[in-house]
């Protein structure tokens, strides 16, 4: 017996069996797995035919050595590449190594071991082999000299890495999160969720712009243009209201305003905001323009246009009086709805009406904050609102939801307090907003309606304690809190708050 070929088979066994016990410790390497085995079969088959006589100088176990060569630089290769690239340099050093370097040094040590191979075991001349090389590579390069052009390209930016998976870019016009990147091309999904490939030397042609880097925090611009007649500082002040409230919007760096251009028709304001989610960025955009509409409605502030064809209409004089008369009508009927001023003749009504207006408000909009200052009541025409309080460092607690007919305010309006919750548009909204200026205007003219109303306003605290029993016990805890800081004397507190004797 040849003791040489012996160890070199308990050699061989020894290893394959320590290489699979390694990867038995490591789940999910299954195909390393059959390769180490592959190997060993190979190696094992070699070191048989050798111990059973066979001359090693013979074709067959000359090429059958090569392809076990070959195979044992592969399975040592993929070995090597999970010891050093995925674990130590990976998850230790925290180094993202480009898995297409990998490859390409992997693709390099094989071509060397066979070209090695091929001069030891087949006296295969390297002169010729070079010779015959440089022909077939110049013709191979002209051929595929743009794929070979998108894999170098490939590389180089996977070395640089501008840009990760999931990251939002825009490369060449398209616009998109990043997919995939391989060694030809990169792969975009689109705002359609449509996958568009871009080949990679084009990538490293052209300007690439990623939205998620430094940071995910990214300004956006939205123009805005606003009538002359309405001073910047007050159209600031909107603007920024409508902006600051908006969901979606990181306080940090906080919006800004500038006036940018005065423009033929307006005065033009970039409104300027960070956000932290590109994907959202026409969701987010489509909010803040709703909110900048109804801040600027509400505020008697138009948003004029270039008009190019005139139409010629007669107005009747009295057309605009027409106008405000409707819109009286409306509000008188929106008044006599509301218990709280049931004992209000008509003519108290029309005067209450002459100082109300009417509102709109866009869906997820705050109309009311708990804590704020407030001396106006508010009727629901058409949308539905959310009533919602806050204690403490807890989550605010849902109160109610309101529909068409329904008021709240009262006690702000009444006795000046400040807002006890905070109420939000679920919807679009139109309320009439009544203010202290109009109840003033009536107690100026008749002072005895001040008792009437504070036992309305009474009645209606009563009835609203009564209603706390069919609410959960968290929420009637709260509300009976909330209720608790109002003075009993009501009619005093509105005496008070509008200077009555």
């Amino acid at each position: 017996m040849n003791w040489t070929h012996l160890g070199e088979a308990v050699f061989l066994g020894l290893s394959v069996g320590l290489m699979l016990w390694f990867l038995k410790k490591h789940d999910g390497h299954s195909r390393l797995k059959l390769w180490v085995v592959t190997t060993g079969i190979f190696l094992g088959s070699y070191i048989a035919l050798k111990m059973l006589g066979i001359p090693p100088e013979g074709m067959g176990i000359r090429v059958l050595l090569a392809i076990a060569i070959l195979i044992a630089a592969k399975t040592i290769l993929q070995i090597l590449t999970l010891l050093l690239w995925e674990h130590l340099a990976k998850k230790h050093m925290e180094i993202p190594i480009p898995r297409l370097v990998v490859d390409v040094i992997n693709f390099i040590i094989m071509a060397t071991v066979a070209v090695v191979l091929l001069n030891v075991l087949f006296n295969v001349k390297l002169t010729a082999f070079l010779v015959t090389s440089t022909v077939l590579s110049a013709v191979i390069g002209l051929s595929l000299q743009d794929i070979l052009g998108n894999v170098f390209a490939g590389l180089s930016l996977q070395l640089e890495r501008p840009y990760d998976m999931e990251d939002w870019v825009e490369v060449d016009g398209i616009q998109g999160a990043i997919e995939e990147m391989n060694w030809r091309v990169l792969t975009i999904r689109t705002r359609n969720n449509d996958m568009m490939t871009i080949p990679n030397a084009t990538v490293s042609k052209t300007v690439v712009t990623n939205f998620s880097k430094p940071t995910k925090l990214h300004l956006t611009h939205i123009s805005v243009g606003v009538a002359y007649a309405h001073p910047p500082e007050r159209v600031k002040k909107v603007l920024m209201g409508a902006v600051s409230d908006t969901n979606g919007i990181s306080t940090k760096p906080s919006p800004a305003i500038f006036l940018t251009d005065f423009g033929e028709s307006s005065i033009e304001y970039d409104v300027r905001f960070w956000i932290k989610d590109f994907s959202r960025q026409p969701h987010i955009e489509d909010a803040v323009r709703s909110r900048i509409w109804y801040c600027l409605q509400r505020a008697g502030m138009s948003i004029p246009f270039p008009i190019r064809d005139i139409y010629l209409h007669t107005v009747a004089a009295d057309h605009e009086e027409r106008l405000r008369a409707e819109l009286r009508e409306d509000i008188n009927r929106e008044l006599k709805t509301v218990d709280l001023f049931k004992p209000l003749t008509d003519g108290d009504i029309a005067t209450l009406a002459d100082f109300s207006s009417i509102l709109g408000y866009t869906r997820g909009e705050t109309m009311v904050r708990q804590g704020d200052d407030g001396d106006s009541l508010y009727i629901i025409r058409s949308g539905s609102v959310e009533i919602t309080l806050k204690t403490g460092k807890n989550e605010p607690v849902v109160l109610a939801s309101l529909g068409p007919g329904n008021c709240f305010g009262e006690m702000s309006l009444l006795t000046g307090e400040p807002r006890s919750a905070t109420v939000t548009a679920l919807e679009e909204t139109q309320v009439v907003v009544v203010d202290k200026n109009g109840l003033q205007a009536l107690f100026e003219s008749n002072p005895a309606l001040v008792e009437p109303l504070s036992s309305m306003l009474e009645r209606r605290r009563e009835e609203q304690a009564a209603s706390r029993t069919k609410t959960s016990k968290r929420k009637r805890r709260i509300e009976e809190k909330s209720g608790d800081k109002h003075k009993d004397d009501i009619l005093a507190r509105m005496k008070s708050f509008f200077k009555l004797n």
